[in-house]
């Protein structure tokens, strides 16, 4: 369940290490708020559209207002619905994104053109 949105965060965080969606508080922060929200929203309100597009914009309202904007993160919370996957998704997720973050800064910072990351916070 978490192979797609740890996939579109391994594009970003590989690919475009530079941008600033990349950045370990975009990655960590993003899929954890998406993921909570998403899962306190399922919890209420149970699976259906309806559900699904509050929790989308829920979720990009959440993020863009503590500035942990990360686009794979709205993919986490809408397999965490669409999946009904429970809280121990939350935790799948969050090891995930921290072993993202981890081998891409041992990964990039193997090369002197390359720094990952850029900023912590």
């Amino acid at each position: 369940m978490a192979l797609a949105p740890i996939g579109a965060s391994c594009v970003l965080v590989f690919g475009a290490h530079k941008g600033p969606l990349s950045q370990p508080r975009h990655v960590l922060g993003g899929h954890l708020l998406a993921t909570v929200s998403a899962l306190i929203i399922w919890s209420l309100f149970h699976r259906s559209l309806i559900t699904i597009a509050i929790v989308l914009a829920f979720v990009l309202i959440l993020m863009i207002l503590t500035k942990t904007v990360h686009p794979p993160a709205a993919a986490s919370a809408i397999v965490a619905i669409n999946t009904q996957a429970g809280w121990g998704y939350l935790g799948i997720i969050m090891i995930c994104a921290c072993v993202v973050v981890l081998i891409s800064t041992a990964y990039n910072n193997l090369f002197q053109d390359r720094q990952y990351p850029r900023y912590w916070v």
